[in-house]
């Protein structure tokens, strides 16, 4: 047996047990290549958003776009528990709704700061959209106070 050969032998042991538990974290692949589609655009987006700006920086860039990435796998993977997971043997249908919630939630973020950082570069948005994109904290949660009392 040739050099070749058993280095291909010895590759493939580690890369079969891989794929094996690979469908235990995700089993949509095609959501994850859109995901990372999204994540690319908006990160390229951002690099030169601050380039622009000139307040790039490597260690917030590395720091924030890796707790992102972390960010996504942990969601992606709870996605597949909850639309895959069975009890007795079939697959339990309740939750599968919290699966494609997650899954939806990081296109819009993705989508949004995309929107944020595209208009940051070149103003082409109304300002009211933008404006309405920043009534949301890092979050999620609803920060702009306005009173909407509907007696005045």
């Amino acid at each position: 047996m040739g050099r070749k050969v058993r280095m291909s032998c010895i590759a493939a042991i580690p890369l079969t047990a891989l794929t094996e538990w690979t469908k235990y974290l995700v089993q949509d692949w095609e959501f994850a290549k859109w995901i990372a589609v999204l994540v690319v655009v908006d990160t390229v987006l951002g690099m030169v958003k601050h380039i622009i700006r000139k307040d790039l920086s490597s260690e917030d860039f590395w720091g924030g776009f890796a707790k992102k990435i972390f960010v996504y796998i942990v969601l992606m993977i709870l996605s597949n528990v909850l639309s895959s997971y069975t009890v007795g043997g079939e697959a339990v249908g309740a939750t599968s709704w919290m699966s494609r919630y997650l899954c939806i939630f990081m296109v819009v973020r993705e989508a949004i700061s995309i929107l944020e950082n595209t208009n940051a570069i070149y103003p082409i948005l109304p300002k009211g959209l933008i404006k309405r994109f920043r009534d949301f904290g890092e979050k999620g949660e609803y920060i702009k106070q306005e009173d909407y009392d509907t007696d005045k």
